[in-house]
């Protein structure tokens, strides 16, 4: 197999270079400062009961259908 296509099977379902290159970004981002003090704010939000409501109207909205976009 020369370099152009084992560069084509690198592609697809068969990709673990980039497979492991995502997991490698997930445990960064994962256990990241930033995302421990985002993780904190939102156990915050939620034990608030003005903020639970806004986010769960924010919620109710962001399911609702788009308008003039038939339901399924």
């Amino acid at each position: 197999m020369d370099r152009k296509e084992n560069k084509q099977a690198e592609h697809g379902e068969g990709n673990y270079k980039a497979a492991r290159e995502y997991q490698q970004a997930v445990k960064k981002t994962a256990g990241s400062e930033q995302s421990k003090r985002a993780a904190k704010r939102a156990k915050q939000a939620l034990e608030s009961p003005e903020e639970r409501a806004e986010l769960e109207a924010a919620e109710r909205k962001g399911k609702a259908p788009a308008a003039g976009v038939p339901e399924k």
